[in-house]
């Protein structure tokens, strides 16, 4: 398998889909490139979703945060 084959199949798996056609024109560095910023955008967005998930539990009253927390499915 070619590099750029195996840099298209990382920014799939970043994507959590086929890679469009179009990035096919894309050198091996620039395809790098943007599997790097997908891959630091999904850990940024995790981050902030447990900042606003941890944020939106404190109008929950303490007693009942485990409980809200394991109906909504959250570590």
């Amino acid at each position: 398998m070619s590099s750029k084959a195996s840099k298209l199949q990382i920014v799939s798996r970043e994507l959590g889909a086929p890679a469009p056609d179009a990035l096919a024109a894309l050198d091996v560095p620039a395809l790098q490139q943007l599997a790097d910023a997908l891959r630091d955008a999904r850990r940024r967005q995790r981050a902030q979703m447990a900042a606003a998930t941890d944020s939106a539990l404190q109008h929950v009253p303490l007693l009942l945060r485990g409980a809200v927390r394991k109906i909504l499915g959250i570590r």
